[in-house]
């Protein structure tokens, strides 16, 4: 790789990309905390069997029932309900519509169905149509109603649960579907309820309060609070799959700061950045997976004791004498009322359920060798030999939905894909520049140039662009037109006015001129005017006369006169044609930045799939992040891969495109040969040699399509000492100036032998670079593995010839 001098010097540190970089880091570590949060309340749910009213003991219960109300609830509800409002200035206050009698304490009613509930969450909202017809509705008032406490029923009983508790010391709100949809003109209301009878899930602490149970949402524990109209199912569903997307964000959040650290210090090395962002990738995902499975293990072991302690006292109660668990079947025997009996058999099971589902964690990969660190061991099952095992026993998964997996695992798919192939496309271009080494005017090679230097404009008003804005003399322009539209959350900007011109210049260097055609180039160039006029805003950007310039792009001949080369959009369209008036290394950072964004994207979306495959599948494990932070090694392994491959075939066949170009140069000249042994045939009788090295060159070059450097090589020795003589023959013979056919062919055998000169600096610039990278490490290995076999240069040495001062008339 070629070293530029005094091109990749450190500029100073922008402070303006800190106001990126600091929030990035601190929102990707604040919403990693919350996924890994969410995650764990959704293990800490797992952990937990559903239980019925009538096994209920003091802790984390999980139960499901209808929302009933009792006579304990009219008097746990003799305080005053209140309903709190949000009013267009966005001020709570209460809602004077409920007197504090005994019947609404008992129960609410819904704002606008008027149903009777235990809770409602109300909205009311406007629609409004912007001055380009795009809809949006704004909330005109929104509050919630509920009652202190409600309960809840199964076929073994029934308990209160606070509503309070919930509500005003956890601030948590019911998770709700819609109940209640109304629209009427440029109006909608809906409501959020829990009915009177409706199925609800509670996952909340178990306390007695007045020697009955409650359900309470405030109590400190191991559980997060959920007061749902779904189950447990779609409960942990919900909670793993909103920790899988925090964590996503957490992902994209740290990986863009990793980037733009890398813009503000100039780091432009893909593997750099690659290395950097793949061990924060391992760094968090492996931590979060450790630290979820070290408070997974401790805490599901704490909780298991917390229940076998509360379990034994409870049913110590009822048998009142010491029991084994395996005993408790048979001691209920003798117990003749049917709920005490009922109690301590499902009490029992719960505990032997909740033993079985900590078991099957432990036996997890993973978890199945940590927890001996932690001195965390399987429990021996309570259950008899031929017991049969109830259904919550068992850990049932919870996948997320499939149209949410497969929809954002596809959207994760197609987002890597393009973010991968952009990116690294722009990288390509990156390499290029790093590899095409700068050449002089009086240097320039056939093939793949870079020069750099001031431009020229040619002489007359055609061969110059006018700035729309400054009004300077140009040689590319872009114009652009945009105005803002809309208003509020609907503002836009669209384009009204986006055009380009540009005219043919030469670039000059301390060595001479060298002639750009522009057309097909990618111009890299600074804003250099900007103005407003009420919604419309105008932009220009341009390159000027006399300004520096760096180009990169395809040396190909100039089509007239044919002795020199020229800088253009070459046929090879997979290598890129740019124009910048930035110098070579702010270009190559700015594409460099350009496609490390992109490849940014690519890996989130492929780390993001990876944890979508394991949400879809309903394992939210801690070996599932653990495994998926092997993605960013193997990310890093693939792309060095890639990078180094593309850039052996690249140069592999840059070899082989400058070889093929001078095995089509011989063809032309296998064309022009015969005709001029026929045009000269009469002067040629007495120059044997001549008409020896014709005849030579004819049988060589027409009975063969390919050639091996060392025929090329003769044949263009041959052919140069044949050229020498067939201009000498011009000399010596005069009648052969009247030869008007013979000038012709002639003058063609000198472009051809011309374009031949000027291929062969460019294959042997080819060879050398190929050469040269082939042999490094670790490429050398890369390239005996897929068999990029050795190139040889051209030795024979080539001049352009001008064009002869006789003239053939």
């Amino acid at each position: 790789m070629k070293k530029k001098s005094g091109e990749f010097e450190k500029s100073p540190i922008k402070a303006r990309w800190l106001w990126l970089i600091i929030p990035l880091f601190i929102g990707g570590c604040y919403t990693q905390k919350k996924g890994y949060q969410k995650v764990r309340d959704m293990r800490q749910l797992e952990r937990i069997p559903q239980t019925d009213v009538v096994s209920l003991i003091e802790g984390e219960v999980s139960i499901r029932g209808k929302a009933v109300s009792s006579s304990n609830t009219v008097k746990a509800n003799s305080e005053k309900s209140k309903s709190r409002i949000i009013g267009p200035n966005n001020r709570r206050r209460d809602d004077s519509t409920f007197s504090n009698n005994k019947r609404s304490s008992t129960y609410v009613s819904g704002k606008y169905s008027g149903t009777k509930c235990f809770y409602c969450y109300y909205k009311k909202e406007r629609r409004s149509v912007d001055e380009d017809g795009n809809e949006s509705w704004s909330t005109v008032e929104s509050g919630t109603r509920h009652v202190r406490f409600f309960r809840i029923k199964d076929s073994t009983g029934d308990v209160l649960v606070s509503l309070d508790s919930l509500i005003k010391e956890a601030r948590k709100s019911p998770s709700l579907r819609q109940d209640y949809y109304r629209r009427s003109g440029n109006y909608r209301w809906t409501e959020r309820r829990i009915d009177i009878g409706e199925e609800i899930f509670v996952f909340a602490m178990a306390v007695t309060r007045r020697g009955d149970y409650e359900l309470n949402f405030a109590e400190e524990g191991s559980y997060s609070p959920i007061l749902s109209d779904g189950n447990a199912v779609s409960s942990r569903t919900n909670q793993g799959g909103i920790g899988v997307l925090l964590t996503f964000t957490s992902l994209a959040c740290l990986s863009l700061g990793v980037l733009f650290l890398c813009f503000m210090i100039k780091i432009h090395r893909i593997l750099v950045f690659l290395s950097i962002l793949s061990a924060l990738n391992v760094l968090i995902l492996t931590v979060m997976g450790i630290n979820m499975m070290a408070a997974d293990i401790k805490d599901g072991d704490e909780r298991l004791k917390r229940h076998e302690a509360n379990a034994k006292l409870a049913i110590l109660k009822i048998l009142k004498q010491p029991f084994e668990w395996e005993s408790v079947p048979q001691l209920t025997e003798t117990i003749k009322d049917e709920k005490p009996k009922a109690r301590a058999i499902g009490i029992r099971n719960d505990y032997a359920a909740a033993i079985e589902r900590n078991n099957a964690i432990l036996k997890r990969f993973p978890e199945k060798h940590l927890s001996k660190f932690w001195k965390i061991y399987e429990q021996e099952s309570i259950f008899g030999p031929e017991e049969e095992r109830p259904n919550d026993s068992e850990i049932i998964k919870s996948p997320m939905p499939k149209w949410l997996s497969w929809g954002g695992g596809l959207l994760a798919l197609v987002g890597g894909i393009f973010g991968i192939l952009f990116g690294f496309r722009r990288i390509k271009t990156k390499r290029y520049i790093e590899n095409v080494p700068t050449s002089l005017s009086t240097g320039l090679a056939f093939g793949p140039s870079e020069i750099k230097g001031t431009t020229v404009l040619y002489k007359g008003k055609e061969h110059r662009v006018i700035g729309p804005l400054t009004k300077k003399k140009c040689l590319y322009y872009r114009y652009k037109i945009t105005e803002r539209r809309g208003s509020g959350k609907n503002k836009k900007t669209v384009t009204i006015e986006d055009r380009t011109e540009m005219v043919p210049f030469l670039c000059k260097d301390e060595e001479g001129y060298t002639r750009v055609v522009p057309f097909g180039a990618e111009f890299i160039c600074e804003q250099k005017k900007r103005s407003s006029s009420g919604r419309r805003t105008y932009y220009e950007w341009h390159i000027a006369e006399n300004q520096k310039v760096y180009l990169l792009g395809s040396a190909v001949i100039e089509p007239v006169a044919g002795e020199t080369l020229q800088m253009a959009d070459g046929d090879d369209d997979d290598f890129p044609f740019i124009i910048s008036d930035r110098t070579e290394n702010e270009t190559m950072l700015k594409i460099s930045r350009a496609g490390l964004f992109g490849i940014s994207c690519g890996f989130i979306g492929i780390v993001t799939l990876v944890l979508l495959y394991f949400a879809g599948t309903g394992s939210y494990s801690p070996s599932d992040f653990i495994l998926s932070s092997l993605t960013a090694p193997a990310f890093l392994i693939a792309s060095t891969f890639i990078l180094m491959f593309n850039d052996l075939v690249f140069l592999r066949n840059r070899v082989k495109r400058a070889h093929s170009n001078i095995e089509v140069s011989l063809q032309k000249r296998s064309e022009l040969i015969p005709n001029i042994e026929s045009a000269a045939k009469s002067y040629l009788e007495h120059e044997k040699e001549v008409h020896r090295q014709i005849s030579e060159l004819r049988t060589s070059i027409s009975q063969k399509k390919k050639f091996s450097t060392e025929e090329i090589d003769a044949i263009m020795h041959t052919e140069n000492q044949l050229t020498e003589r067939m201009f000498a023959l011009a000399e010596k013979y005069p009648e052969l100036k009247g030869q008007e056919m013979l000038g012709k062919l002639m003058e063609e055998l000198r472009l051809v032998e011309n374009e031949v000169a000027l291929m062969r600096q460019g294959y042997n610039d080819s060879v050398e670079l190929y050469k040269t990278t082939s042999q490094r490490i670790p490429e050398v290995f890369l390239a005996k593995s897929f068999g990029f076999k050795d190139s040889n240069f051209l030795r024979t040495e080539l001049s352009v010839r001008k064009r002869p001062e006789i003239s053939f008339e």
